[in-house]
């Protein structure tokens, strides 16, 4: 059964990200590596061919097959977030992370320069409050952990909880959803109330939504009537800061095969074949949403970002004291 199993973020300043996930959140580095060609730019579809050239970065928290993914495009280089941006406008607008210790989060968070949109507010029982990653302009929000927004984990740290999606078709985005992953809908206040929408800057908004049971992090997807989305530009490439994707995750191939099989059924473009072992393609959702489909079997795990590795070796003069 698939999961969604990676936020990626594309950011101008991955440093900056990488500690403020470090320090501030306590996620995990799992390592990183460079990646060029023409490969990179066929699975992007991006405009700079052989001569591509990106750096990535995975981060990891307390989920066994979860992780954040950080691009930093060189070329083709990276461009600014649009001004005027809303996350209403269609795309992957925003994720979450639930974290144990919400008031020194947000105590580590000051201390990093970054601010909050609001104060926190209550929500059945947790505090939560947004703030907007300052390397990747991507809205985070911050979730307290009580019984009832536990997610469980292998290790200790923070877990992603949800990633969430602006559409312009939500019963389109909904069949694709169903029948391309098998992520069960559950109740549509699973995560969030118009009321919260003020969170991230939305107040007064008017919107649908769908919630999924993607694995073991949920899947928010909404319809705005108001505000009226914006579209991104029609060439605007996945290499751009902000919220690039998300991974579905599997570990056989036969179930990629027949989640790849049902995506052709509906006429959704891919941007590569089926991986031999292991490895992954791009699809385009509704609106050209893009969504990787990854094959990791458990023992490629390290090659993928999915088991921390140290910043540093112990002892040396790079590991913050």
């Amino acid at each position: 059964m698939a999961g969604l199993i990676q936020v990626a973020v594309c950011t101008a300043n991955m440093p900056r990200t990488i500690r403020t996930l470090v320090e501030v959140f306590g996620f995990s580095s799992a390592g990183g590596r460079p990646r060029w060609g023409e490969f990179a730019a066929r699975l992007q579809e991006l405009p700079s061919g052989d001569d591509t050239s990106v750096m990535l970065w995975w981060m990891l928290g307390r989920q066994e097959f979860v992780h954040i993914e950080l691009f930093h495009h060189i070329n083709p280089p990276q461009r600014p977030r649009p001004a005027g941006w809303r996350p209403s406008d269609l795309g992957w607008v925003r994720y979450g992370i639930t974290v144990s210790d919400f008031d020194a989060v947000l105590e580590r968070l000051s201390a990093a320069g970054e601010s909050t949109l609001t104060d926190p507010v209550i929500v059945d029982g947790a505090r939560r409050v947004c703030f907007r990653e300052s390397g990747s302009d991507v809205i985070v929000e911050i979730i307290e952990e009580t019984e009832e927004t536990a997610v469980p984990g292998v290790r200790p740290g923070p877990a992603v909880s949800y990633a969430a999606v602006s559409v312009s078709d939500l019963e389109v985005a909904r069949r694709q959803i169903r029948e391309v992953f098998g992520f069960a809908e559950i109740a549509s206040d699973a995560l969030h109330r118009p009321e919260h929408e003020a969170l991230w800057g939305l107040e007064g908004a008017r919107r649908t939504c769908a919630v999924f049971q993607a694995g073991d992090v949920l899947l928010e997807v909404m319809e705005y009537e108001i505000p009226e989305p914006k579209a991104p530009h029609p060439d605007a490439p996945l290499s751009d800061q902000g919220f690039m994707n998300v991974a579905m995750g599997y570990r056989d191939r036969d179930e990629l095969l027949r989640a790849r099989e049902a995506s052709e059924r509906l006429a959704i473009r891919s941007t590569a074949g089926m991986p031999a072992v292991s490895g992954g393609f791009y699809l385009r959702l509704v609106d050209n949403l893009s969504v990787e489909m990854l094959l990791v079997p458990e023992q490629f795990a390290s090659s993928y970002g999915f088991e921390p590795q140290e910043l540093a070796p112990p002892g040396s003069p790079y590991v913050r004291t």
